[in-house]
C-alpha cells in the first residue's frame, strides 16, 4: 500500500498536465491590468496631444489678425473646442491674453478673453506668467493663450478616482501688426 501511494505521490508531482492553465491563471490579470493601463496611457497622451494642438492653433490663429472681433473669439473658441472632440469639452479653460510692456518696461494685460466671454484679467494688470519677459518689446504685443483641460480616464476611472490635469500656455507675436486689438461691434478698439 505504501509503495502505491508513493507511485501516485511520484506520478502526481511529475505530471505536466495544467501546469500552463495554472500558470495563464496566474498571469492573466497582470496581463489585463497591463492591457488596460496601456489603453488609458495612450489616450491620455493622446488628449495631452490635443490640448497642445488646441492652444498652439488658438494662439496661432489670434496672431493672424489686426483686429479680433470678439464675435470672432467665439467662433474661434469654438473651433478650438473641436480639436479636443470626441472628448468632452465642458471643462475646458480657455483665455487668450494680449501682453504688453507698460512705461517701466513690466508686463501687463492690454486685453484678455475667456471661452465664456468675459474678461479674466483686466486691462492694465501686472501679468506674471511670462516666463521671459525679453520676449517682448516696447511697441509690440504676445498673444498668450492660456489652457487648462481636465481630463477624466473612461475605462480606468472606476478605480482612479482623480482626474488628470493638462495645462498649456503658448505665445505668439501678432504678425501683421504690432499689436493685435480686441474690437467691439461698432468697431472701437483697443489702444
Amino acid at each position: 500500500m505504501m509503495k502505491r501511494l508513493t507511485s501516485y505521490f511520484r506520478q502526481w508531482r511529475d505530471s505536466a498536465d495544467g501546469i500552463a492553465a495554472v500558470e495563464f491563471a496566474m498571469l492573466l490579470p497582470v496581463l489585463v491590468i497591463i492591457f488596460f493601463g496601456l489603453v488609458e496611457t495612450s489616450n491620455a497622451m493622446t488628449v495631452n496631444r490635443k490640448v497642445a494642438i488646441s492652444a498652439n492653433t488658438l494662439a496661432d490663429l489670434a496672431a493672424q489678425s489686426e483686429k479680433l472681433y470678439e464675435a470672432d473669439l467665439d467662433d474661434l473658441f469654438e473651433g478650438v473646442m473641436t480639436i479636443v472632440e470626441p472628448n468632452d469639452p465642458t471643462g475646458m479653460e480657455l483665455r487668450l491674453v494680449s501682453v504688453v510692456l507698460d512705461g517701466d518696461g513690466d508686463p501687463i494685460v492690454h486685453w484678455s478673453r475667456d471661452r465664456t466671454g468675459s474678461e479674466p484679467y483686466t486691462a492694465g494688470a501686472d501679468y506674471a506668467s511670462l516666463d521671459d519677459n525679453t520676449v517682448l518689446s516696447t511697441h509690440g504685443s504676445l498673444i498668450v493663450v492660456e489652457m487648462v483641460y481636465t481630463y477624466t480616464p473612461g475605462l480606468t476611472s472606476h478605480f482612479i478616482k482623480s482626474p488628470i490635469t493638462f495645462e498649456r500656455e503658448s505665445i505668439r507675436w501678432p504678425r501683421l501688426t504690432s499689436r493685435v486689438q480686441l474690437c467691439d461691434d461698432e468697431d472701437v478698439c483697443t489702444t
